[in-house]
């Protein structure tokens, strides 16, 4: 085998691995409590009092670190689900219902800009509004 053929290869391989290490671990942030994957439209932004950010994949672990940590935030921000924005929790609507939208974590719990959208959403998913999780009133 040639000299050319085993640089080839290597610099193949080189090239492969680097496109798996960025799908794996740079293309998505990870969950700050479980480490999964968040997908953009569940994503939940804990914004601490030192002005950095740690994301969530769902209200079930952005609750969870909340809980244990809620000395050290500053405010909660949260996607609604029908347009992907980002609003502050206490902006937000929030709906308890049977649809889950993390099968890991079992979350039920969905958020909304629009009072409007969390009622349709929870009469046609068999839920509830909900008070905001991440109140700092407590």
């Amino acid at each position: 085998m040639t000299k050319k053929f085993w640089i080839g290869l290597i610099i193949i391989l080189f090239i492969a691995l680097m496109g798996v290490s960025y799908q794996k671990f740079l293309k998505n942030p990870h969950c700050a409590y479980d480490g999964s994957p968040v997908t953009p439209i569940y994503e939940i932004d804990i914004v601490l009092k030192e002005k950095s950010t740690k994301k969530f994949c769902s209200i079930y672990c952005a609750s969870r670190w909340f809980k244990n940590n809620v000395t050290l935030i500053d405010h909660v921000v949260v996607t609604d689900e029908i347009r992907g924005n980002k609003i502050d929790s206490y902006m937000a609507y929030f709906v308890e219902s049977e649809l889950i939208t993390n099968e890991t974590n079992d979350n039920r719990i969905h958020v909304f800009q629009q009072r409007q959208d969390a009622i349709t959403h929870a009469e046609k998913f068999h839920g509830t509004m909900t008070d905001d999780p991440f109140s700092l009133d407590e």
